[in-house]
């Protein structure tokens, strides 16, 4: 007779290139420490994404407010950066057919391991590509004079600024709330003084019927956490200490 094969879970290693230097100052953010007000990057987006999807996880409907919040605003970053990619893409198709003019890479890139922490935070890193791959076209355009140095720029703030508010949007959530969807039915004590912190709730998030669709699924606090959730609660761990880190300089 056969034995079963109890695999263990499974990892990956998984790493991020960045070719800007507008990208990298969107990864590191900037930290108290410089003296300056702070700035939240994509480390301390991703660790805050994160955080607010385990308590999603655990029934608390303040999170699953929140996620669907930073869904919005990915969208919202993305209807800005997709025009701009699109817009740069046609300029550089204009480059005569005598001209042969390669993508800009950066000769060292920026590489750094990434643990997403859920997939919101998979998302923010797809955004991150995205916004480095227009940093890169718009100033190859303006490198080759195929766009004035104002239009370069004016693009590049409409870009960085869709950016830095998606991962300043995280930094507006207070915590977990403590509390569970039980608390609200049962209208105990706990709901209440939840409700007189953070503020009523959308009948349809406190009810559970609209959840982003990336939300993870609901784990009461009787059941045991799956190895592949006790793994993501691992990788959060590194994710928080990486998000903590001062600025690379």
């Amino acid at each position: 007779m056969v034995e079963p094969v109890n695999p263990g879970a499974l990892r990956s290693k998984i790493e991020l290139k960045l070719h800007t230097y507008h990208a990298v100052r969107i990864w590191w953010g900037r930290g108290v420490e410089s003296g300056r007000p702070q700035i939240i990057g994509m480390r301390q987006y991703l660790a805050l994404a994160g955080r607010i999807q385990q308590a999603a996880a655990i029934d608390d409907p303040y999170a699953d407010f929140w996620m669907l919040a930073i869904d919005r605003r990915i969208e919202e970053t993305r209807r800005i950066l997709e025009p701009l990619l699109e817009q740069t893409k046609a300029i550089l198709a204009s480059i005569p057919e005598e001209l042969t003019v390669e993508d800009n890479v950066s000769q060292k890139p920026f590489t750094t391991g990434v643990y997403p922490g859920g997939q919101q935070g998979w998302l923010g890193i797809h955004v991150l590509i995205q916004y480095d791959r227009v940093v890169r076209n718009i100033l190859l355009t303006q490198h080759v004079a195929l766009i004035t140095r104002r239009q370069a720029n004016q693009m590049l703030v409409s870009a960085s600024k869709a950016i830095r508010s998606l991962c300043e949007c995280t930094r507006r959530y207070p915590g977990p709330s403590g509390t569970t969807r039980d608390d609200f039915a049962a209208n105990n004590a706990r709901a209440r003084a939840a409700i007189e912190r953070f503020g009523e709730l959308p009948k349809a998030v406190l009810e559970g019927t609209q959840r982003s669709p990336f939300a993870p699924l609901i784990r009461k606090p009787s059941q045991k956490a799956s190895s592949e959730e006790a793994e993501e609660l691992m990788q959060q761990d590194v994710l928080e200490d990486q998000a903590s880190k001062a600025e690379d300089p």
